[in-house]
């Protein structure tokens, strides 16, 4: 059982450096005309025909599309969603976000029946940037996790804890009520519940979830010539060879039915390999998280024979999870969640997150 991120430490590892990578300029950067400088740390208003990787490679922003959705994921509910007049910040140079000068009202905070009972929150430890018992704060998202809390309602007792078994974390920990929230775990579509395995259907089935903490972009790629190039809905990738590395979660691919016998589904160890089985065509597509993919592709010098499928491009979220038995923990969950709305309101998640990857880099 994983969380839901790569469970092999040299998988993590990469995955982290790319992420990193995403904020120092060395991975993806989305290419398009470079806008005038000025265009930087302001704010853009949505156009007809403007995507992601438009918008952003205009400016020149470093990390690319994945840079400016996490900037922006107070208004964007889809990369893929992008309305007409929509309003997003473009990040400073600095890494910083623009000021919109919106004034934001107090609401009254969240509270439980019990509150001088702590709550117990676990998470693990092995996952830089986002938990890592050695990392400041110890790691992105337990930082917004502790700040969601002291936002959410300051008198709210918890014990943030972590208990390095992730496995333990939703087969036990949960059911049994030794802990009453744990994350961070990737949620799959629950409304899309009737096309999940077993496996992946029991965290909808079995918990209910905060708001999302964390989003990745996850993309499917094929080459440039293949009769899989204008694929423009999931269905269109039926009878294809999909490769994903064997450590990734398949709920997504599942969600959308690209499973067995709709599709052949190839499962190396590594995502490295996953490139490779393409470029031989071995495989007609690849699927995993864009920013190590990008990265991937760029190593093994095949930009030019790769394509991006970016109307399937979908997001994948992170979470806290409590069990759907546990009253006191569901009661909390406002606490969270109102915490977590303030941090994107005032900007501070996206600080969160570019001061977190800095920290992990010099680690």
């Amino acid at each position: 059982m994983t969380n839901g991120y790569q469970d092999t430490q040299n998988g993590t590892l990469r995955w982290t450096a790319c992420l990193a990578a995403a904020f120092t300029g060395s991975a993806y950067l989305a290419l398009a005309t470079p806008a005038q400088a000025q265009d930087r740390c302001t704010e853009y208003t949505v156009v007809r025909g403007d995507t992601l990787s438009g918008i952003a490679g205009a400016v020149n922003l470093l990390g690319g599309f994945q840079t400016l959705f996490d900037a922006n994921t107070d208004v964007l509910a889809n990369p893929n969603l992008l309305e007409v007049g929509q309003v997003l910040k473009i990040p400073c140079a600095d890494g910083s976000l623009p000021s919109t000068g919106a004034v934001r009202v107090a609401t009254p905070a969240p509270e439980t029946s019990q509150p001088n009972r702590p709550l117990r929150i676990a998470t693990a430890t092995g996952y830089a940037p986002f938990t890592d018992e050695n990392l400041p704060g110890g790691g992105m998202i337990t930082r917004m996790v502790e700040r969601s809390m002291q936002l959410g309602n300051a008198d709210q007792d918890y014990d943030l804890i972590f208990i390095n078994d992730w496995g333990s974390h939703l087969e036990t920990l949960l059911p049994t009520g030794a802990v009453d929230m744990v994350f961070p775990w990737f949620r799959p579509n629950c409304d899309l519940v009737e096309n999940l395995s077993p496996a992946s259907a029991y965290r909808c089935t079995d918990f209910n979830h905060s708001a999302p903490f964390y989003e990745i972009l996850v993309d499917f790629y094929t080459l440039a010539d293949s009769t899989y190039a204008t694929a423009d809905s999931h269905a269109d990738l039926f009878g294809a060879r999909i490769c994903r590395p064997e450590a990734w979660f398949t709920f997504d691919l599942e969600a959308e039915r690209l499973v067995e016998p709709n599709i052949t589904y190839v499962t190396p160890v590594s995502q490295q390999e996953c490139v490779q089985l393409l470029i031989n065509g071995e495989v007609d597509v690849m699927t995993y998280d864009a920013l190590p993919a990008e990265e991937d592709i760029r190593e093994a010098g095949a930009e030019a024979q790769v394509v991006t499928l970016e109307p399937l491009r979908g997001t994948v979220s992170s979470h806290i999870f409590v069990a759907k038995t546990n009253a006191f923990a569901n009661e909390a969950l406002p606490i969270i969640n109102a915490g977590l709305e303030e941090l994107r309101l005032s900007g501070e998640w996206f600080n969160i997150v570019r001061e977190s990857i800095q920290e992990t880099v010099e680690n």
